[in-house]
């Protein structure tokens, strides 16, 4: 009989089992591995489009912060000048009011100029020393500028509000005329005070035809008497006394003091620079076309502002004398400082420049010729300006509310949510400035104000508009309600009581709404009960100031009149809450960074979770391949054996 050997083991190559074990072992890793890391990578895609996402957000909310403080300080009024020679324009929008009033220019504001001739080069040598630069009035005796009106017309009438002053600048210095008396009595009497920037003393002297008019009492108090209330006396003017060629320091302005040494600033060309490089002064070498050169030197504008140069030579090098205007100013002015002098609505006022802040307030007035005659200024309310600056403002709300929803969509079966829709920051962001756009507006009065008095509506998608026709009517009727928009401001219940920050510009601002001041005299006030430093301006009002801390910070109160209470508002514009709100949002600590460093955190954790896909796949590739390994071993034995058993059996039927 003869046994057939079973080739069970024909499959199995003489090396081993023939599979490729690589490859199996890659698959089994894969099908082990593959959707775990899949899940994650998805994780890590998504995270990284919402980090690249926030960056727009980044970007989105930087535009959009230049684009709302592009709207502050927005004015809802147009001005006009009945005069091509005068400019005027709005300043301040928070504190502008419409206004119309008759302005006549009298007199511009000129600098002091000075010429000291007899230069023959740039190059020529002036003597070295020190000179001196003073700055105050150079007055001079008899000229017209030296009189203020005492009387505007011939028909004298009693003056009803008793002791009223009815002052006028003059020559740096002021005449106040005070009346005594009523229409019911037999005469007025006008008692004048004052003197020059230079101390000097009002004169005896009523000039100008005024007849029947006396003078008595001491140089600072005149007393002008005798005169009947609707009689004629004629014009008349007061005169400042003083002598010839007096100079009055300007104490509100330091003097200045230059050295001229040889080889450094002691020729024509270089003392003009150096004298050029003082504040309030301006200098220049001039050749004169007759082959000589003078040193020109001028002032700022306005009376105070003229110069005295005070020479003090060098022993023994003599020259810089003839730099100096102390005893003959009078030879080397061709021109004097002068205050610019305008007609208001009747009242004569003086400025030291030809652009003049603080007329009206809010407004800049710049003056570049004197008038014949009176023209009209006005300042009225333009709807269709203001109309169009509230629709470019919503314009850039929505456009930002709209890449906001875009990038927070939830997602349905038919559209993908948002690479934003799960962050809550974001979303939290989102109704934040939601919220200021539809929320109160404090500070702006005893009411909060609200965007949607002015005709807002905001349709069902989010987007906002504005209807015309209610715009135009509610800004007409409160105009501060575009004010609460776009300026933020400060105002009071008392005509008496003007309030400011104590420091202009600045962003460390008080919390917006409402303060109560109170003050018992003229030296002691507080506001929300906290105690103010006291202190006075220019015009000897009182003013109080608040601390640097708190809610009341920075807050400056300018009392007219002595009030001893009040309310003070500070209003926070919206455009200015939402340019505030962003930069927070924006900061180090804000939602904006924090939603940044979760995301980047989290980015941080998937990837660590992949790594460990890569230490598993490591791990299970070296297991399957030592099981491999084992079971190749054990075909190679059986491999082995088998073919023991096969030669066996050959050799027992070959036997048989």
């Amino acid at each position: 009989m003869i046994y057939m050997s079973i080739d069970y083991l024909s499959a199995i190559n003489s090396k081993g089992s023939g599979l490729n074990v690589t490859q199996i072992v890659d698959s089994l890793v894969n099908a082990e591995t593959t959707p775990d890391r899949e899940a994650i990578q998805k994780k890590i895609d998504s995270k990284n489009l919402e980090i690249s996402t926030m960056a727009e957000v980044a970007l989105e909310l930087s535009s959009l912060k230049t684009s709302v403080s592009s709207f502050a300080n927005n004015t809802k009024l147009s001005t006009s000048s009945g005069s091509t020679t005068a400019t005027l324009s709005i300043q301040d929008p928070s504190i502008a009011k419409a206004f119309n009033s008759d302005v006549r220019v009298t007199q511009l504001a000129t600098s002091q100029t000075l010429e000291f001739p007899g230069f023959s080069s740039l190059s020529s040598t002036t003597g070295t020393g020190a000179i001196t630069i003073d700055f105050g009035a150079w007055i001079t005796n008899g000229t017209a500028s030296d009189t203020d009106s005492l009387f505007s017309g011939s028909n004298i009438s009693a003056n009803t509000s008793l002791g009223t002053p009815i002052s006028h600048s003059v020559l740096g210095g002021t005449i106040s005329i005070l009346t005594d008396g009523g229409g019911d009595q037999s005469s007025t009497v006008f008692t004048v005070v004052g003197t020059d920037m230079a101390g000097n003393a009002i004169t005896e002297n009523i000039t100008g035809g005024a007849s029947g008019v006396s003078v008595s009492g001491t140089s600072v108090f005149k007393t002008v008497t005798s005169i009947t209330p609707g009689s004629t006396v004629g014009s008349g003017k007061v005169d400042i006394g003083h002598t010839a060629s007096t100079f009055g320091i300007n104490s509100a302005k330091s003097s200045s003091s230059l050295t001229v040494s040889s080889g450094n600033n002691n020729t024509l060309s270089s003392l003009a620079t150096s004298l050029n490089s003082i504040t309030g002064v301006s200098a220049n070498a001039i050749n004169k076309g007759d082959g000589t050169y003078s040193l020109v030197v001028r002032s700022e504008q306005g009376y105070a502002n003229a110069l005295r140069l005070t020479a003090s030579e060098a022993r023994g090098d003599a020259g810089l004398a003839s730099i100096s205007n102390v005893s003959d100013n009078a030879t080397h002015q061709t021109s004097a400082a002068l205050n610019s002098r305008l007609l208001v609505d009747g009242v004569t006022i003086e400025r030291e420049s030809n652009t003049i802040t603080n007329l009206f307030d809010g407004y800049s007035l710049d003056v570049t010729a004197v008038t014949a005659s009176s023209f009209r200024l006005s300042s009225s309310l333009d709807k269709v300006s203001a109309l169009d600056t509230m629709k470019s403002f919503l314009d850039v709300l929505n456009s930002t509310r709209t890449k906001l929803n875009d990038w927070t969509k939830i997602g349905s079966a038919t559209e993908e949510a948002g690479p934003l829709a799960r962050n809550i920051g974001i979303n939290n962001l989102k109704k934040g400035i939601t919220s200021l756009v539809t929320g109160p507006v404090v500070g702006f009065g005893s009411d909060s104000l609200y965007l949607s008095q002015l005709g807002v509506r905001t349709s069902q998608s989010g987007e906002l508009s504005v209807n015309e026709t209610t715009f135009n009517s509610q800004i007409e009727k409160n105009s501060t309600i575009f004010d609460s928009i776009f300026n933020s401001m400060f105002s009071s219940d008392s005509d008496y009581i003007k309030a400011e920050m104590s420091v202009p510009g600045s962003t460390n601002r008080p919390k917006p709404g409402s303060y109560s001041f109170s003050a018992t005299d003229s030296t002691t006030a507080s506001l929300n009960g906290i105690a103010m430093t006291a202190g006075t301006n220019a015009l000897g009002e009182a003013i109080f100031t608040s601390s640097s801390a708190g809610d009341t910070k920075g807050i400056k109160v300018t009392q007219s009149q002595t009030v001893s209470s009040a309310i003070i508002y500070y209003g926070e514009s919206l455009v200015d809450t939402l340019a505030k709100y962003i930069e927070g949002i924006s900061s180090s600590s804000g939602i904006l960074t924090k939603s940044k460093l979760n995301a980047n955190n989290q980015l941080g954790e998937y990837n660590t979770d992949l790594t460990g896909i890569d230490e598993k796949v490591e791990t299970l590739t070296l297991r399957y391949k030592a099981q491999f390994g084992a079971m190749e071993s054990a075909v190679t034995s059986l491999k082995s054996t088998g073919e023991y058993l096969t030669n066996m059996m050959d050799s027992w039927n070959k036997e048989n």
